[in-house]
């Protein structure tokens, strides 16, 4: 049998891992006793890397008057089990918060020493999505935003969503088509500047006015209510079209006196001058185009005979009127019969009757369209309604 003279030193550690004086010498071993020795010697354990590997991450911002909104998408590969592992994401500076962090079953997102982190004890693959704002300093025109990476994570591009119509970057970024720009990372921070455009051309231009609207009276509507003695009264409605304070003139018909006059619901104090009323008309609401004016007049028609005729007439109104509907509600122990006068008659429908049909009296309709600058009148001759008499 062949031997092979060796020098072999052996290195002996007690199973507690106190240290103890090692053994030397010589000795002289077979080859073919050597060889399982060398194969049966133990090697060092192989810990885990302390850190976690940041996998993959993208992120996405969109931008406001006054901040930059970021929206990240973290893949997060832990390799460390059994013990607490932080991975640092980014860096959050006195103007950047957190706008939403994710809930995870076997960690934790959350800010740590002024760093968006990842806690976890478990070893696994993690993947969530965070959202961070970053407020702009200062309060002049131009705006600038700063993000910074964290120590554990990879420098990434930002994809930006800036209309330019609304905004102007101001830091140089690559297009990617449309509203879409890559901002890419310098000195391991992301940086964005822009203004508003609105604010540039305003400044650039002078501020347009809108011509004022035409003012007119889309409707009016009219009523005659009498009693038998004679004593009438008239109510004109009028639906007015204007969108800022415009001027009225009404010029009241020839014996009526003023009783009240109406604005948006509202009482206005209006003194009659030789027959002519002169208002400011407004909107109901500011913003709004649209009012409403209701004037209310009364006047001694005279005691009615056995037959007569009535001279009736509307204000003229200084505003062009598209359409005007008037109804008369007369005594009804007499027949009428339109004798002249601009307005015409008409049949009216069921639901027009039906909304009349309080008021006392034979209920008659006319209407006219197109009414600008002249006062609407209407003749009636009547005669002692005898159908029902029994010397019929």
């Amino acid at each position: 049998m062949w031997t092979v003279p060796l020098f072999v030193g052996l290195l002996l550690t007690t199973a507690d891992g106190s240290a103890s004086t090692s053994p030397s010498g010589t000795a002289t071993v077979p080859l073919q006793e050597l060889i399982p020795l060398y194969a049966q010697r133990q090697s060092a354990p192989v810990e885990a890397p302390p850190m976690a590997a940041l996998v993959k991450s993208q992120l996405k911002g969109r931008l406001t008057a006054d901040a930059l909104f970021v929206d990240g998408h973290f893949d997060v590969e832990v390799l460390a089990d059994g013990r607490w592992t932080q991975v640092r994401l980014l860096q959050l500076d006195a103007d950047t918060f957190p706008a939403a962090l994710p809930a995870l079953e076997e960690g934790s997102v959350g800010v740590v020493d002024g760093y968006l982190c990842l806690l976890t004890r478990k070893a696994g693959r993690y993947v969530f999505d965070v959202g961070v704002s970053i407020r702009s300093p200062g309060a002049g025109p131009e705006r600038r935003a700063q993000l910074r990476f964290g120590p554990h994570a990879s420098p990434v591009p930002l994809a930006l969503e800036a209309d330019t119509s609304v905004f102007t970057l101001t830091e140089p970024v690559a297009s990617m088509g449309g509203e879409s720009h890559a901002v890419y990372p310098v000195q391991g921070a992301l940086r964005v500047g822009w203004r508003a455009a609105v604010a540039r051309v305003a400044q650039s231009q002078k501020q347009q006015v809108r011509p004022p609207l035409e003012p007119r009276i889309t409707e009016a509507t009219a009523s005659w209510v009498s009693t038998l003695e004679g004593r009438a009264t008239l109510r004109v409605s009028y639906a007015l079209s204007l969108d800022r304070e415009q001027p009225l003139e009404l010029v009241l018909p020839e014996g009526h006196r003023l009783e009240r006059v109406t604005l948006n619901a509202i009482p206005v104090p209006v003194e009659s001058e030789n027959g002519t009323l002169a208002l400011k008309a407004t909107p109901a609401r500011l913003g709004e185009t649209g009012g409403t004016l209701e004037v209310v007049l009364s006047r001694e028609l005279g005691v009615f005979h056995l037959s007569g005729r009535l001279k009736l007439a509307l204000p003229r109104v200084s505003w062009p009127v598209a359409e005007l509907r008037a109804r008369a509600h007369f005594p009804a122990v007499f027949n009428y019969r339109r004798e002249g006068g601009s307005l015409e008659q008409y049949e009216s429908t069921g639901a027009v009757a039906a909304e009349v049909s309080g008021l006392p009296g034979k209920a008659l309709h006319f209407r006219q369209f197109l009414v600008a600058a002249s006062s609407p009148t209407l003749e009636l001759g009547y005669s002692v309604d005898i159908s029902d008499s029994y010397f019929r």
